[in-house]
This record gives structure tokens, C-alpha cells and sequence, in this order.
């Protein structure tokens, strides 16, 4: 009789537990601020004539879109100036309407572009292993064209002095995503481009494509665009997880 009981209460947990997978497929949430935002509808519209990908994610009186160029697994980052990459956060409560998006703003330098647009010659590495780690033991000055100052980056180089990679040693401030840095140093060629800035950046990954469904992970900063003072300057969207969305072809 015991086993005949015990046999039930697996069988009932394994039910449950199917369920809940059920439910959850496909799924789509984030912590938004710090508060879970989970879509009660999911949709993936994939474009026929260029592979684009729109994730229209709607809760009560809440909607957030994130946009990307293809479904290719990757990283697509937003902020930066490919405009077609973005993510629209939207809601309406009691009458309050709140529009937030990853525009290019002004700011403190959040990321560079992984590669490097020009490496220069005679630079030298700021980077210093201690204690099995590597530190940035110095960082490099940099100018740029446009109006932003104090961004400072610690650079690789190979060994004739070219620099290879950069890091963000103190992000300065006054930037926007597309600016040619000059960096300090060497004979002063080398050269790299912001990606994105602290107010308005962030990247979405996609991690698997079967071609009937994707999946992946988010996460952004997004500026206040309709200028509500009822609103945060900005809103920030954490730990967003895309599970296996049906893909809808549209024109």
C-alpha cells in the first residue's frame, strides 16, 4: 500500500512539473527596476526580406519591444548608431503615459567597439599581472572630435606596439556612441569607436535559433523619450530571458 501511495505522489509531481513547463513555453521576463515583468503575450515577428527580428512582449498596461537586424546567434548591442537594433518600453497606468527607448544620448562611455579601428605603433600595454591577475596597472588619455572629456582606456598592444584591445579604465563623460577616439601615446594612431554610453546602452543575445523558435537573454538602460516628469530619467531592464518564442514571418 505504501508503495502503491508513494508511486502517486510521483506521479503527481511529475505531472505538475510538466505543467509548469507547459506554461512557461515560450516565456519571456525581466526585472525591470527591480520588479518582475513577466509577458502575459509574446510574439517574434521575423521579416521574410531581411531576417529582422521583433520581440513584442505585452504585460497589463506595459509593452516592451527589443529589435535586432537577424536571428543569428550573437550579441547585438544597443545604444550604438545601428539604429535598427533597439529596445521600446512603453506603459500606460492611470492615465500616466511612459515612453522609454535606447536613443543615442551624451554621456559617461559604457563600451567601445571590440575591435580596433586603427592599431598605431609604439604604444605600450597597461596591463600588469599581480598576484595571478591581470590589473590595469596605468591607463591611456584620449582625445576625440566630438565634445566629450576624461575617458581613459587601458590598452593591449602586440609586440610591435600596435594596440589590440581596449578596456574602459574611467568612462568620462559628454560621449555618444559613434565617436573616433584618438589614443594618447605611441604615435598617437591608434584609434577606436565609442559603442554606447551609460545612459542608453546594453545588448541582447541570442543563444538559440531552430528556425521555429528563439531564445536568449537581455538586458538595457533606456532613456526617458516623451519627457513625462512623472517618470524616471531612466529605466533599466535586468536578467531578461527569451525562452523558445514561436517565429512569425511578415513581409
Amino acid at each position: 500500500m505504501k508503495k502503491i501511495i508513494s508511486l502517486i505522489i510521483i506521479l503527481v509531481t511529475f505531472t505538475s512539473c510538466t505543467t509548469d513547463v507547459k506554461f512557461n513555453n515560450p516565456g519571456f521576463q525581466a526585472y525591470r527596476d527591480g520588479i518582475l515583468f513577466r509577458a502575459l503575450d509574446i510574439k517574434a515577428y521575423k521579416s521574410t526580406s531581411t531576417g529582422a527580428i521583433s520581440f513584442v512582449a505585452t504585460a497589463q498596461d506595459e509593452q516592451l519591444n527589443l529589435n535586432i537586424e537577424s536571428g543569428n546567434l550573437g550579441t547585438y548591442y544597443l545604444g550604438t548608431s545601428n539604429t535598427s537594433i533597439n529596445a521600446t518600453y512603453s506603459s500606460t497606468f492611470n492615465s500616466v503615459s511612459l515612453l522609454y527607448k535606447t536613443n543615442i544620448i551624451f554621456g559617461p562611455v559604457a563600451k567601445m567597439y571590440p575591435y580596433v579601428n586603427s592599431g598605431g605603433s609604439g604604444y605600450v600595454s597597461d596591463w600588469t599581472m599581480v598576484n595571478g591577475v591581470n590589473v590595469c596597472s596605468n591607463s591611456h588619455p584620449t582625445t576625440n572630435s566630438g565634445s566629450g572629456i576624461g575617458l581613459r582606456l587601458c590598452v593591449t598592444t602586440n609586440a610591435s606596439g600596435a594596440v589590440t584591445s581596449v578596456k574602459v579604465a574611467s568612462p568620462g563623460n559628454g560621449y555618444k556612441a559613434g565617436d573616433i577616439i584618438t589614443i594618447v601615446g605611441g604615435d598617437g594612431n591608434a584609434e577606436i569607436i565609442v559603442l554606447n554610453v551609460e545612459g542608453s546602452n546594453g545588448e541582447i543575445n541570442i543563444t538559440e535559433n531552430t528556425g521555429d523558435t528563439v531564445s536568449g537573454n537581455f538586458k538595457f538602460n533606456a532613456i526617458n523619450s516623451n519627457g513625462n516628469p512623472l517618470g524616471g530619467e531612466l529605466i533599466n531592464f535586468q536578467y531578461g530571458t527569451i525562452y523558445k518564442v514561436p517565429l512569425i514571418a511578415v513581409p
